[in-house]
């Protein structure tokens, strides 16, 4: 796995997160150990919406277009977690497949800060 797959947009995915609990009034501490934390932030509703959106979001500042980084990524995963792969046939689904994915790692580097403090 590149690891430049693994961190493409992944401030940006952080950043869904924090405002969830900025947006909620939350405490980050206790959010974290929420088990219904990942599904609320990035299974309840889709992190970009249209297929249009999903298309230029795969495509970074410098044009460079990251769908199948991405979708290797996400094929990986879902292998991993499933033992199968999941036909994606548009960038929104992609998209947020990714942002899912990518949330699980986020939620574990956020818990891994807090717990350093």
């Amino acid at each position: 796995m590149n690891s430049q797959t693994i961190t493409y947009k992944y401030d940006e995915i952080k950043q869904e997160l924090l405002d969830y609990v900025n947006d909620n009034d939350l405490n980050l501490s206790k959010t974290l150990q929420d088990d219904d934390l990942h599904f609320n932030v990035y299974n309840s509703d889709y992190f970009i919406i249209g297929y249009y959106n999903a298309e230029q979001w795969l495509i970074d500042e410098h044009g460079t277009n990251w769908t199948f980084e991405v979708m290797s990524y996400v094929q990986e995963q879902e292998e991993l977690a499933f033992g199968t792969v999941e036909k994606i046939d548009n960038a929104e689904r992609l998209v947020n497949l990714y942002a899912y994915w990518l949330g699980y790692e986020v939620i574990a580097e956020l818990q891994a800060e807090q717990e350093e403090e």
